[in-house]
C-alpha cells in the first residue's frame, strides 16, 4: 500500500475507476485519468501530449483512432501505438482541447501541466472518496490487473501496456486473495 508516497499504490478495480472519474470535476483532471486507464500508460507521458498527437481535428474535438505515444514522452524511450476505445474516444470528444500545443497546457517551465499539480488535485479526489494507498499509477496498475483477470495472455497485456519485459509487467498486475484461492481450487 502506498502511504506517504513509500510503497506502491493499490489498484483501482473497474467500478473505482468508474467512482473516481465521475467524482472528478476538472475536465482536464478527467480527461488525464481517463487516459492513463484506457491506454495502460503513465501519467508522465499523458501530460507531455500534444494536442496534434491525439486529435485529428482539435475544433471539431475529432480524435484519432489510434494514439501514437512518441518515445521521447515514454520512460523506455520507445514510442507506442494505442487504440482508442469507444469509452476514451467518449472522453476525448467531451473535452474542449487547445487548438495547437501542449493537450494539458500548464504554467510551469515545461509547458504543459506539471505532475505534481495533477498528483495534488487527484490525491484530494481519493481523499475525498475515502481511498486509501491509491495514486496516480492506481490507474495504470489497476487497467493491467483487470486485463489479467479477464484471462488475457500475458504476452498481449504486455503489448498494450508497452512493457518491455514480462518481469516488470508482473509487478504491476494485482493477485487479490480470491484470486489465489480459485487457482488452488483448479488443482
Amino acid at each position: 500500500m502506498k502511504i506517504n508516497r513509500y510503497g506502491q499504490a493499490e489498484a483501482l478495480s473497474k467500478a473505482e475507476f468508474q467512482r473516481v472519474l465521475t467524482a472528478v470535476a476538472n475536465p482536464t483532471h478527467r480527461l488525464i485519468f481517463a487516459l492513463c486507464w484506457y491506454t495502460c500508460e503513465r501519467p508522465i507521458t499523458i501530460l507531455r501530449l500534444k494536442v496534434e498527437q491525439v486529435y485529428q481535428d482539435a475544433g471539431a474535438r475529432s480524435p484519432f483512432s489510434t494514439l501514437v505515444l512518441p518515445s521521447s514522452s515514454r520512460k523506455d524511450g520507445v514510442t507506442r501505438e494505442c487504440p482508442v476505445s469507444p469509452a476514451l474516444r467518449q472522453e476525448l470528444r467531451a473535452y474542449t482541447p487547445p487548438l495547437t500545443g501542449w493537450l494539458f497546457p500548464g504554467a510551469g517551465t515545461d509547458g504543459h501541466l506539471s505532475f505534481s499539480a495533477y498528483y495534488k488535485a487527484l490525491a484530494r479526489v481519493f481523499a475525498k472518496l475515502g481511498l486509501r494507498g491509491y495514486s496516480t499509477y492506481s490507474t495504470r496498475r489497476g487497467s493491467i490487473t483487470e486485463l489479467a483477470r479477464a484471462g488475457l495472455n500475458t504476452r498481449v497485456i504486455q503489448q498494450v501496456s508497452g512493457h518491455r519485459s514480462l518481469q516488470n509487467l508482473q509487478r504491476y498486475v494485482e493477485i487479490d486473495k480470491q484470486t489465489t484461492a480459485r487457482a488452488i481450487a483448479l488443482l
